[in-house]
This record gives structure tokens, sequence and C-alpha cells, in this order.
């Protein structure tokens, strides 16, 4: 299978040097219960079937990647574990990087910490995943567990997760093009190069979770104000990192799905950077408006890569010191006779850039923060991740009130 644009610029960057773990994307599941290991394989077969970039291996032709589909099965790895060592086990299959050309480019671990306890790990590159690809294959792999009778599976109805046209290859046209030209000749980006030293930063990361009575709230207004639960997070995160000399400048990642791929698995999603005026002036309020204005416009781009209408450019691992990324969740997926807790932010152990944040919504809201680890660096993160939390509570209840007080210092951050 082709690769579309997005996906060759990731593999360019593999190729340009050793990243690790970097583009490794992941979900861990903590289930407790009897688990039937069998089971659980034969449901990693059907994923497989209805979603067929999972055994795929990426392969250099003529010095082009191609997707070559079915190159590797996917098979259920089965260790057991003791409970001192399950994190470690888990962080090793999370942060092993995958050998594009030899695959497989995914892989499934079920660690046994018991006989009623287990961690299920799924992790996939990036070329043939992205962040709604994970909620996909996770809910596809429980409904099979569920339907598996006692003499063995079913045959799988349901149609190919992946064709010919998949993932996402579809060029955009001459005029999406020459449109997204003159917007960023307009709004000119500065990219961030790849780490000085070639080789991947280690990451470390805050994760808070929004009280029950802010996510309330925020649903809420969000409703009252007609904007989307996503501007009001994100414009409270410019204000926090608003800075005196200049634009404020973040990478968002984006879907790229048209409606007939909402339940197809691949790399469906463009980063794109996004500027606004610094200091932010007057109220939340306004700075909400412009927040919401710049989207819009940016938003009318997403399915252009930034290095297609940027002549002399190349793929960079971010498009901005700051990339967010916000995801709708659905319930955790149900695993017949067992309980699950589902980890949608599974981390990979590398930073990408100076800060990566993943606002995952659903039943509940988690905020995660991942950053270069480094001596402060924590401390600096919890002080940034504070101020978010408290300048979204006051934003809520005083939409009026400035954003930004001059009164408040900053927390630091790099």
């Amino acid at each position: 299978m082709p690769t579309s644009p997005l996906q060759r610029g990731v593999w360019f960057n593999e190729q340009l040097a050793a990243l690790g773990p970097a583009y490794t994307v992941a979900v861990t599941v903590d289930l407790r219960g009897r688990a039937d290991v069998d089971r659980l394989a034969r449901a990693c077969t059907l994923l497989a079937r209805s979603h067929p970039l999972l055994t795929a291996a990426c392969r250099n032709l003529d010095g082009l990647p191609w997707l070559a589909v079915g190159a590797h099965p996917l098979v259920l790895d089965v260790a057991a574990v003791t409970g001192g060592t399950v994190r470690d086990r888990v962080d090793q299959a999370v942060r092993t990087r995958f050998d594009l050309s030899a695959g497989p480019l995914a892989r499934v671990r079920w660690l046994a910490v018991g006989a009623d306890h287990g961690v299920l790990v799924l992790a996939a590159h990036h070329l043939i995943v992205d962040g709604q690809s994970k909620e996909i294959l996770l809910h596809k792999l429980a409904d099979h567990y569920r339907s598996d009778a006692a003499t063995g599976p079913a045959a799988d109805p349901s149609p190919p997760g992946g064709g010919p046209t998949t993932p996402g290859c579809r060029t955009p046209s001459g005029g999406a093009v020459a449109a997204a030209t003159e917007y960023w000749w307009r709004n000119p980006p500065r990219p961030v190069d790849l780490h000085p030293g070639g080789g991947p930063r280690p990451a470390d990361t805050v994760v808070r979770a929004l009280a029950r009575r802010t996510r309330t709230r925020l649903a809420e207004a969000a409703d009252e104000w007609g904007v989307t639960r996503f501007e009001v997070l994100l414009t409270v995160l410019l204000g926090c990192l608003a800075r005196d000399d200049g634009p404020t400048c973040v990478a968002i990642e984006m879907s790229v799905r048209s409606p007939a791929e909402a339940g197809l698995t691949g790399m469906y999603v463009n980063e794109l950077p996004l500027a606004v005026p610094t200091p932010p002036g007057g109220s939340f309020a306004a700075t909400l408006a412009t927040v919401r204005a710049r989207l819009r416009e940016l938003y009318a781009h997403r399915t252009v890569p930034l290095a297609t209408c940027r002549p002399g450019s190349r793929p960079f691992l971010a498009t901005a010191p700051v990339s967010v990324s916000y995801r709708r969740i659905a319930p955790d997926p149900l695993f017949d006779g067992l309980t699950a807790e589902v980890d949608w932010s599974a981390g990979n152990g590398v930073a990408r850039n100076d800060l990566h944040v993943v606002i995952a919504d659903g039943d509940r809201t988690h905020v995660t923060f991942q950053f270069p680890s480094s001596p402060g660096a924590r401390h600096r993160a919890d002080a940034l991740i504070d101020r978010f939390l408290a300048v979204l509570d006051r934003s809520l209840t005083a939409p009026q009130a400035a954003l930004v007080r001059p009164s408040e210092v900053p927390p630091p951050w790099t």
C-alpha cells in the first residue's frame, strides 16, 4: 500500500535520526478478574483481520516508504510478572522501538500479574495509528473478546479497517494547497528542529484530573457560550503560557478523517501550529473569541501538510515548542466478566518538544503534561498545571475578568 504525505514525513524523520520510541502510540488496560488468555489471543487475530494495517511492515522502495500489509500476524505475547515488576514490563512494552522495515508495526502483550489480575498493552507505530485509532482498536478488541464463544470465535462480520485507499492517502487538491500556502506566508511557522544530539530526550509526565464540579461547569459554560470545551481549555492554556516578547505558539493535532473513515485506523492526524497575540488583552471571554476565530481559520487548512506548502522545508519532529492533543474519549471498553481501567495516555518515554499537553475528555477529564526530564522540570510542570487548573476555575466563574492579571507572576517554564 502507498503511504500518505503525512506518513512519509514521519518515515523521513525516522531515517534522519535515532528517535527511539518517539512515534510509538500506546494504550494500557488494567484488567481485574479471571481473563481467558486464549480468547484474548483469538480476539487479536480477528482484530488484525478487520484492521490489516496491524500486520504491516514499512519497506523502502526506490526511496519511498510503502506499507507491506500482511507481513506479520498480530500475536498476543503472554508473560507472567510480579506486582513489583509490572510497571517496568509495561514501560518495556511501550518504549521498545519498532523496526520499520523488519516489522511488525504493532504489538499486543498480556502481562499476567496473578490469576485474577493482568495488564493488557496495545502499542503501534504512528505510521499506522493515531490517537483515535487507540480507542477504535481497544473497543473492537473488547467486542471480539465478548462475542467469542467457548468453542472459538465466529467470523468477523465487520468490513476490513484498511484497504487500498487507506490510511489517508488522499492528495490535497491544488486549490487547497494554494489556499494553505497563502495562509502560511501570512502566518510563518517556526518549527522545532530535531534534538541537536540527534537522539531521543527522556520524558517525564504529570497528570491531573479535573474535579467533577469543574468538569460539569466546563460543559455547561461551553454550551452557554456557544463554543467547544477544547476552545475553552486551549484559551486557558495559552493564557498560562503567555510571553511578553512575541506571540504564543502551540501546535494543534487535528484529525483529517472524513465521515467515511470514522471507524478506520491509520495516521489521520495533521499537526499544525497556531499563533495568537500575546500577552492576551482584555477578558477571558474576549480572548476566547480570538482563539476561536484563529482556530476556525486554521481548520480550513487541516488536510494540507505544512511541508507541502512551504518550499524548502522538510518534516519536523514538532511544529511548535508546545503541542496540544485533545480527544473525546468514549466510556471504557467492556471485557466480558472483567473490570477495566484504561490509561489512554500511556507515555512512550520520549519528549518530542518542550511540552506536550494531552487532554482526554470522557467520563473523566485528565490533563497530562509531558516534557523533557531535567533537574527542576517536574516542579515547574507541577506549578504550570496547577496554574492551568486555577485559571480554568476562575475563568468559568468570571468570564469577563482578565485572563492574565498583571500582578500574577507566571510559573517558570522554558
